[in-house]
This record gives C-alpha cells, sequence and structure tokens, in this order.
C-alpha cells in the first residue's frame, strides 16, 4: 500500500503494475484507490499523475465514504437480513429433518437439518439465484447491445467473487459479475453488464466510451450512484 499527500488529505492507494499502455486510476465500492500503471512508468511520474487527478480523487473517495453501507459480517442466523436484487429479506433459521425454503412477504425461512450447516445453504441459495437471473439477463442484454454495435468479439461471461469491482472486461472478452450483486436492484444490474459490454469497444472511461454507454444504457449515471448508494455490502 503507497500513500500520497492531496491537498491536505494523506490518501493511501494499491499500486498494480501491468503491461497496459496507459496509467488507470479508480475508486472501488469501498473508497479505496487503485492505480494501475505500466510497467516501465516510474513513481516519481505515477505521483505525478496522482496529483493531477487529486480533485477527482478525493471527490470520488468522499462520494463512496458516504454512501457506502458496510454491515457487519454475518453470522446466518435468525434475525439477520439478506438483500435479494434489491429487497431486503429477513432471515429466519428452522431445524429441520428436510432441508427446504419458504419465502414470505418480507421473509425467508431456512429449514436446516444443522444450525451449522446455514451459512452454506444460505450462500449457496444466494449464489444459485444470482446465478439464475445471470443466464438470461446477459443474454438479454447482448443481444440489446449487439443490435446497434458490432463487437469485435464474442463475450464469455462468469460469475466470480472480485473485493473492489462489481465487474470486469479482459482483453479477451472475459466479462466477469460480482456475486454480490445478487444484492442489487435487477435494473443495476443490466447497467453493470451493459458497462462491461461496453469496455469490448472501448478501453478506457472516456467520452466515446460514456456516448456509447447511454444509448444501450439512457439511465446509467442514475443506476450507477443507487448501486453505490443503496447496495448493502457485507465486511468479508
Amino acid at each position: 500500500m503507497e500513500s500520497i499527500e492531496l491537498g491536505n488529505r494523506k490518501v493511501n492507494y494499491s499500486l498494480k503494475r501491468s503491461k497496459r499502455k496507459t496509467l488507470g486510476i479508480t475508486v472501488n465500492a469501498k473508497g479505496q484507490v487503485i492505480v494501475t500503471a505500466p510497467d516501465y512508468i516510474p513513481m516519481n511520474k505515477i505521483e505525478e499523475v496522482i496529483q493531477k487527478r487529486k480533485n477527482w480523487i478525493i471527490e470520488k473517495v468522499q462520494e463512496k465514504e458516504n454512501n457506502l453501507q458496510i454491515q457487519p459480517k454475518r453470522k446466518f442466523v435468525s434475525g439477520e437480513s439478506v438483500y435479494l436484487f434489491g429487497r431486503q429479506y429477513y432471515l429466519k433459521v428452522i431445524k429441520s429433518n428436510d432441508y427446504h425454503i419458504e419465502m414470505a412477504h418480507n421473509r425467508i425461512n431456512f429449514y436446516v437439518r444443522d444450525l451449522d450447516e446455514a451459512e452454506d445453504k444460505v450462500t449457496e441459495y444466494l449464489d444459485n439465484e444470482f446465478r439464475s437471473l445471470i443466464a438470461y439477463k446477459t443474454a438479454e442484454c447482448l443481444e440489446a447491445f449487439t443490435g446497434r454495435y458490432s463487437t469485435p468479439i464474442e463475450p464469455v461471461f462468469k460469475v466470480r467473487k472480485m473485493a473492489k469491482r462489481w465487474g470486469s472486461c479482459t482483453k479477451d472478452g472475459v466479462i466477469n459479475l460480482n456475486p454480490m450483486l445478487v444484492a442489487a436492484s435487477i435494473e443495476c444490474i443490466e447497467y453493470v453488464i451493459f458497462h462491461e459490454l461496453t469496455h469490448l469497444l472501448h478501453d478506457n472511461h472516456d467520452d466515446e466510451f460514456f456516448m456509447t454507454l447511454k444509448t444501450v444504457c439512457p439511465k446509467y449515471k442514475e443506476l450507477k450512484e443507487k448501486l453505490e448508494k443503496e447496495t448493502v455490502l457485507f465486511e468479508v
């Protein structure tokens, strides 16, 4: 972890070296600053770029700190809440001879043989629900995107745990989606999918990137803000 003085504020940041040609700065959902730089750029040049973007960095860090909802790590016991596609449900764990799930208006009942297996069962349930949604939402969004734009490569969608991103897109067209998106509303999930699909055409978040994104996701600014403000994350 590196640190730098930006005005009156000391900011810590993670520096990642890569084979990319340009230097990138991002602020993730937890307000952490990540700098990705080519191997050949020296530290003094990196810090020079960071200083030039200090106002943007401080603004984004403060925005995340103000909006971010981080809850203590779940214990998966009755009375806790889980978030499924933007809705809050209260968890009830009941000991039973047969494992099954019942959903009520604002509650999900998990019947388990052993209370110690509740964590695995709840995690498995949320993961399955997310994968089921992603199976058709990615196809739906891809059809809408390719109806407007010709992509240089056929994307492959994967569900992958990531500590710092909702989604990512590799140069080979692999689009990773964070399973923690299961807590987000469906329209926010669609926004993330469209955002990553746009990276098939534009590497960086330049004006052309956002112009393209807006054509397939007109409310992207509103949905981005909603995702960052309302989606509850948990300590891991």
